[in-house]
């Protein structure tokens, strides 16, 4: 044999052994490959009837999905809640019984989890006219002039508390804030009340108040408006006298986000030592945007541990080459700090995901200061999610496929609380506060 046909040989099997790494390192990381979606069905009318074979048909659909996707089932976790809302489940369905009906077992059913990204899509309907706002255990009744002193006892003759407890076995909390947030956001939906025990069948309603006194109040009716919908906000940049400020909406790892980061590259490279980063209300998206903007600042962000578990549907929807097993790795507190940079990162109740896992980062990786409410998010959570469409209901609901573990490795806490706690309204301040005094 020729040096030459040895060469070759020596090079092809070194391409060899790398390609065939390649392709092992590709079965066994969560990589996705671009996947195809779940369409959500066209709702059916709340009264629809269902058949009890329907019924025990769609029923079993999520149950299987659920027990075949979320990584609750491998993660350790004690089983014997779920076993018993199982149970309740299974009994609650062996009957014919409205959508409407279905609905409210099936989004119960899913509350178990206790995860934010586990949960049904759920169907309003209409919704009362209610003005209201929930603070310090309270929802607080609001007029024309806003938010009023006095608090909301009961919606016709059903106590408030009927209709917190409605709630809270309909929609998941990982916490605290989450409650509150679905008490703002459940509380007029016709839906929702009707399972608590109002009567929606009429036109108005009485809304009683701590004071004895009544308020009459009807349905929500939407203005009638020509104008062109307003276009989502995108992240933005500007700079507040001497602070390089990021509003952060959404986690979108984007040609705009890829502009805003090179933008504070080239501000910290000049000079600039404070930086804001606005994250209130931001609901999440890829962590790679957080990750984008940390890097930009010279930061390296530590690491979340992550249980991902393998099953087909995951690997219809996310492009995976294995459809079973899992995927894990431990969580590294492990970053790299820029001293010359003095990062704050306000935050709220409605920060999530992935938003939540950029205060997480800071958090643990030591980068900067948290300043405003804690997220409705556990720092420890499970997330991206995965869908099912139900065949004859037509119910549509995401389903959790991974866990993550924060970097610290402190697994009991509920809420990333800030390093200074303020109201989402005064986080703003404080931030500016807090730079100028250092």
């Amino acid at each position: 044999m020729t040096r030459k046909k040895k060469k070759r040989l020596i090079f092809a099997g070194i391409g060899f052994v790398i390609l065939a790494a390649a392709a092992i390192c590709l079965y066994n990381m969560p990589i996705s490959l671009g996947g195809t979606g779940v369409a959500r069905p066209a709702p059916l009318p709340g009264d629809t009837v269902l058949s009890s074979q329907q019924v025990q048909q769609d029923r079993q659909q999520m149950i299987d999905y659920v027990e075949r996707v979320h990584p609750f089932f491998i993660d350790g976790s004690d089983q014997t809640a779920y076993l018993a809302a199982k149970e309740k489940y299974v009994a609650a369905t062996q009957e014919e019984m409205t959508v409407d009906a279905f609905m409210s077992v099936t989004a119960e059913y899913l509350t178990v989890f206790g995860d934010g990204h586990t949960k049904l899509s759920w169907q309003y309907g209409e919704e009362v006219l209610i003005y209201h706002s929930f603070r310090e255990g309270k929802m607080y009744y609001a007029d024309a002039n806003g938010v009023t002193d006095q608090w909301i006892t009961a919606v016709d003759d059903v106590p408030i508390e009927q209709i917190f407890d409605t709630i809270d076995h309909l929609f998941p909390a990982e916490n605290e804030m989450a409650v509150r947030i679905n008490y703002n956001n459940y509380f007029t939906s016709e839906n929702l009340l009707k399972v608590a025990g109002v009567n929606v069948e009429k036109d108005t309603f009485t809304v009683t108040l701590n004071d004895g006194s009544q308020v009459t109040c009807g349905w929500y009716v939407p203005p009638e408006t020509t104008e062109a919908a307003a276009l989502p906000e995108r992240n933005q940049w500007y700079m507040e006298g001497d602070i390089f400020v990021v509003r952060f909406v959404s986690c979108d790892d984007d040609e705009n986000l890829k502009s805003i980061a090179n933008e504070l590259k080239k501000a910290v490279e000049g000079g600039c030592t404070k930086v804001i980063i606005d994250a209130r209300g931001n609901g999440g998206g890829s962590s790679n945007a957080c990750e984008r903007l940390l890097e930009a600042m010279g930061m390296k962000a530590p690491n979340y541990g992550t249980l991902v578990r393998y099953s087909p549907a995951a690997k219809t929807q996310k492009g995976y080459l294995r459809s079973s097993g899992t995927f894990r790795n431990a969580p590294n507190a492990s970053a790299r700090q820029n001293s010359r940079v003095q990062l704050v990162v306000l935050c709220d109740r409605f920060t999530y995901s992935s938003a939540t896992m950029l205060c997480v980062y800071v958090q643990d990786g030591k980068l900067g200061t948290l300043i405003g409410e804690p997220s409705s998010n556990m720092p420890n959570h499970y997330g991206d999610i995965t869908y099912v469409a139900l065949e004859n209901s037509h119910l549509y609901a995401s389903v959790s496929h991974k866990r993550f573990l924060r970097p610290s490795g402190e697994t009991n806490g509920r809420m990333v609380v800030p390093d200074i706690e303020t109201s989402s309204e005064n986080a703003w301040q404080a931030a500016l506060d807090y730079l100028n005094r250092k």
